[in-house]
């Protein structure tokens, strides 16, 4: 009688711990990432040059409540929201734009890379339960990509 009991007890402990209601979440997918090429005028690429853009100096800004408030999060594995990463032998500088949105779904990025030189990205982002998508992406207010027809990079000419 007492495995009988030990049984239905825990039967009972291990059915009530079921959430039948909610729907279960298995995965979350986060599609942000931008990447972007610059050049100069010749053509050549600036993260490439010796004097051509130092990311060392470049900072990112995410506009919260009207604010433009510096991304930095130590833990993560790239604590600006940049890297440069390389796509058949050619650099591009890859961000991870804000999510936090302004005005409806859009969000807006500030590129600094100096005191006296800065960039406004400004995305539409699809969030749809789990996913988190950027779809259309603006570079100092001109449309430089949408939807899924391509990567999401692009040539900017500085």
């Amino acid at each position: 009688m007492k495995k009988v009991l030990f049984a239905l007890l825990l039967l009972m402990i291990t059915n009530s711990c079921t959430y039948k209601d909610e729907p279960i979440l298995c995965c979350i997918n986060v599609d942000t990432e931008i990447s972007i090429r610059y050049l100069n005028q010749q053509g050549e690429n600036l993260l490439a040059l010796e004097n051509g853009i130092d990311f060392s100096q470049i900072k990112i800004f995410y506009k919260i409540n009207n604010v433009w408030v510096e991304n930095f999060e130590a833990n993560q594995d790239y604590p600006k929201g940049i890297r440069i990463i390389e796509r058949e032998n050619v650099k591009y500088l890859s961000l991870l734009p804000s999510v936090v949105f302004v005005e409806g779904n859009y969000s807006e990025t500030k590129i600094e890379f100096s005191a006296q030189d800065a960039d406004i990205i400004k995305t539409e982002v699809n969030i749809n339960g789990p996913n988190t998508t950027v779809t259309k992406v603006w570079y100092n207010g001109v449309l430089k990509w949408e939807a899924y027809a391509t990567d999401r990079m692009f040539d900017i000419i500085k």
